[in-house]
């Protein structure tokens, strides 16, 4: 069970990363106290937390403003997650189950559904559980922790790129899942990193390369 900050963070987390806090917007602490039901203490505690991961910039006399990354940062962060990808299988990982299997496969039949009807916060959804189950693989908990931070200064960037042309979206989606089910049900977490690194090249390629320099070489 989450404890307060948890819940907190996660959902103020949720809400960034769905651009429903698009960038720009100011986080107030009373408000948001207010609106969770806590003192201030625990909201300053999520916006110091939120603010470490990169996803809002305090700022004085305005408050904390939801962070708009430039192309150059955005090329930074998936270059990086495309190389920490590549080393999911060497990073101490865990060994992988049938039940892993069983989420994946679980996984697998939302993205089909999907290619049938596409929701944005489905797509969301799948990705975001997707990302946890790999994340639960990294047996290395330094690795695993920018893993996530990475993921998550992303998303918001790749979703935004999916709800402004979500032609396909779908189809990728049930190919990653498809694959990453083919690697789990191998037991072959080298294979499972190599499959995320070439996924995320992908995204990488399609946000136009992301910055001034060319593609990431694969």
């Amino acid at each position: 069970m989450y404890t307060p900050f948890e819940s907190i963070y996660t959902s103020l987390r949720h809400r960034i990363c769905l651009l429903d806090y698009p960038p720009g917007t100011v986080l107030r602490e009373s408000q948001l106290a207010s609106e969770f039901g806590v003192s201030r203490t625990p909201i300053r505690a999520v916006l110091q937390k939120l603010s470490y991961d990169g996803l809002i910039n305090s700022q004085d006399g305005v408050g904390n403003i939801v962070t708009e990354p430039g192309d150059e940062e955005i090329f930074d962060i998936y270059q990086m997650r495309i190389k920490l990808a590549e080393w999911i299988g060497y990073a101490r990982p865990r060994e992988l189950t049938d039940q892993d299997h069983d989420i994946a496969i679980a996984l697998r039949q939302r993205a089909e559904i999907l290619t049938q009807k596409f929701e944005i916060s489905e797509y969301w959804m799948i990705n975001h559980d997707q990302h946890l189950l790999i994340s639960s693989v990294i047996g290395n908990s330094a690795m695993r922790q920018m893993w996530d931070q990475l993921y998550y200064r992303a998303a918001r960037m790749w979703y935004q790129h999916i709800r402004d042309n979500p032609s396909g979206a779908a189809d990728s989606l049930l190919a990653e899942t498809t694959e990453v089910c083919r690697a789990i049900y191998e037991k072959n977490s080298i294979a499972l990193g190599h499959v995320q690194s070439n996924y995320i090249s992908y995204g990488l390629k399609n946000l136009g390369g992301a910055g001034p320099r060319d593609a990431v070489s694969e």
